[in-house]
């Protein structure tokens, strides 16, 4: 097992400035991974399952806390993807479609949202 250097760069991570991301879909498997990476990048994090177990309801009560949604098109139902469209237009929610539910996915939508936010240009949806 080779060790990392103590020299050697490390990747920046994106500084999301205590704003709170709402996963909602997913791999159940992976909602631990997504909360230390998003609390990594000094952010806090909610999830939601879009409606597999957990009441849409419940979904709606999230929005309030969320600074921005993020969910994964190949894991998220067409009924609860609606519903979330619907919510971020309502709440005036940024929200980020990733194309799969990877770690790699979310780092790359964390890194967009925290650029776009430092710029002020939110991407909203309508």
């Amino acid at each position: 097992m080779a060790k990392s250097r103590p020299d050697a760069p490390t990747p920046a991570r994106p500084d999301l400035n205590n704003r709170t991301i709402l996963y909602i879909g997913g791999r159940l498997q992976a909602v631990a991974h997504f909360k230390r990476l998003v609390e990594a990048c000094n952010g806090s994090f909610s999830h939601h399952d879009g409606g597999m177990e957990e009441s849409m309801d419940r979904l709606k009560s999230l929005f309030g806390r969320a600074d921005a949604v993020v969910f994964p098109v190949d894991c998220v139902s067409h009924a609860a993807l609606a519903e979330i469209k619907r919510l971020c237009r309502r709440w005036n929610k940024p929200y980020l479609p990733i194309r799969r539910s990877g770690l790699s996915a979310l780092t790359r939508a964390l890194e967009s949202y925290a650029g776009d936010a430092k710029g002020g240009a939110i991407h909203l949806n309508g």
